[in-house]
């Protein structure tokens, strides 16, 4: 029976364990902290529990499928709810424009937002282009791709804008300065600038929009904890709070990992699925891997980072969205303070998750506050005084209404620095590479080792991209390389 060590236990490494358990390998997942789930892990505390990572759950069937291929349902794992109301976009002039799912349910709340000012035209062409970019992309990228110079790939490239940012994409459909400025932040959900990311990922406003926003009863940690349950029952073996610190490689082939330092354990493949700019340089000497140098800022943009305050109330705040996104007044200076200047925003879109408004056993106490700004990448450059900081938010929630400061029970705070340390994350960036530019959009490192040949990669910094149903599939898609190369070699 071969068997495939995989590094780290986040959502790509899961579904790979799953993956190749179901194909009757023998698989044991090593994690360094004591948690499964990777970025997606719980923050409990008495009265209130947090969803740390992904909070808008988009794609539930790719989830599924993973429990579902493995010869068991899906729903015995875990559930997921459809958000009817879901992302309530509060603007600094009062106005609020709340996303929902549903092609005919959007068109009369933006008709309402625009005050009657859009053609129907232009709202449907925008959801029909979203739901082509969507089904291309699907298509063509959310598989495995040895070569970006086929004719197929290279004809449908062309459908997909990858040389328009999604904000001229947004400008050539809508006039409305606000409404655009509430598309424009599905760059964000890819750690990249609207200004310079490809109008491609305007596909993430299909999800949400056409399809929907999900959460997982529980919170949002149940993927993960199920994904691990199904791979126990499979015999998959979890080492947590152990660290690979060395792969051993001979002849272009990985023969064993190193267990801190002390220990080693005997491989026929390997799953890498920590971040790979960080990981694989340092697990594997640059002078074995030619095909892949240390990178650096300048020729690897990362993606942005967040700041995050996990808060716990003692009540209730009236008008809270499960989603919420509080918007600063000029997006382009944001995003310029936080790709070229490499600082925090003055002015900083807020985003708060309040999972508790769905679930009220989620805050049992009050209130549980996911605030999240986005935040620059680390650098000797952008220290910052966080208490200042914190200051600057809760008083910009003020011009909002919100007002939280009197009935704080609970706050830990989750900076770019903290992300960089506990999940190995390249200059504390949340997708590994940003999106911005056609180059970092499309081309990004593959899920196989090019000179190590039995190691695979798995995770938001490789192929397809960043987001759970991205690193999810990036998992499956190292899984069938690691299939079609055993059989190869029989």
């Amino acid at each position: 029976m071969k068997h495939v060590a995989i590094i780290g236990a986040g959502l790509g490494g899961l579904s790979a364990a799953i993956s190749l358990a179901s194909k009757g390998f023998k698989v044991t997942v090593v994690e360094r902290n004591d948690h499964i789930g990777g970025k997606l892990m719980p923050l409990i505390t008495e009265g209130h529990r947090f969803d740390f990572g992904p909070n808008t759950i988009t794609m539930p069937e790719v989830f599924q499928s993973v429990i579902r291929e493995s010869g068991a349902d899906p729903d015995d794992y875990f559930q997921f709810e459809k958000l009817a109301r879901h992302t309530a976009n509060h603007f600094p002039d009062g106005r609020t424009l709340t996303f929902t799912h549903g092609r005919e349910a959007m068109r009369t709340e933006i008709d309402r937002f625009t005050n009657g000012q859009l053609a129907k035209n232009d709202i449907t062409g925008y959801q029909e282009e979203a739901a082509e970019l969507f089904r291309i992309a699907k298509q063509q990228f959310f598989i495995n791709i040895d070569s970006y110079f086929n004719c197929s790939l290279l004809r449908d490239m062309v459908k997909v804008h990858p040389f328009k940012t999604i904000h001229s994409l947004h400008k050539s459909y809508f006039k409305d300065p606000q409404l655009i400025q509430a598309l424009d932040r599905y760059a964000t959900y890819i750690g990249s600038s609207p200004f310079q990311a490809p109008a491609t990922f305007a596909l993430i406003a299909h999800l949400e929009l056409n399809d929907g926003v999900y959460f997982t009863r529980g919170g949002n940690t149940a993927i993960a904890e199920g994904f691990a349950r199904r791979a126990q029952e499979m015999g998959v073996v979890f080492r947590l709070g152990e660290e690979v610190t060395q792969i051993e490689v001979t002849d272009g082939l990985a023969t064993e990992i190193e267990l801190n330092h002390v220990d080693y354990l005997p491989v026929d493949f390997v799953v890498m699925n920590g971040d790979l700019l960080t990981q694989y340089p340092r697990l594997v000497s640059e002078t074995i891997r030619p095909d892949f140098k240390n990178p650096t800022p300048s020729q690897m943009e990362p993606s942005i980072s967040a700041y995050v305050r996990c808060i716990g109330l003692t009540r209730r705040i009236e008008g809270l969205a499960h989603h919420n996104v509080f918007f600063s007044s000029d997006y382009e200076a944001e995003f310029r303070a936080l790709f070229e200047e490499h600082r925090y925003a003055e002015e900083p879109t807020i985003y708060i998750s309040n999972s508790s408004v769905t679930a009220p056993e989620m805050g049992e106490a009050g209130d549980n506050l996911f605030i999240l700004v986005n935040a620059p990448a680390t650098n000797e450059g952008n220290v910052i005084d966080f208490d200042t900081y914190d200051h600057l938010i809760n008083q910009r929630l003020k011009q909002f209404g919100i007002d939280i400061e009197s009935d704080v029970v609970f706050e830990q705070r989750i900076t770019p620095t903290d992300i960089e340390q506990k999940f190995s994350a390249y200059h504390g960036s949340l997708y590994g590479l940003s999106s911005n530019g056609t180059r970092n959009a499309f081309m990004r490192p593959s899920n196989r080792s090019k000179n190590v040949h039995n190691l695979f990669f798995a995770g938001g910094s490789t192929h397809p991209g960043g987001g759970s149903p991205m690193v999810t599939l990036s998992g499956k898609l190292a899984s069938e390389r690691i299939v079609s190369s055993a059989a190869q070699s029989l």
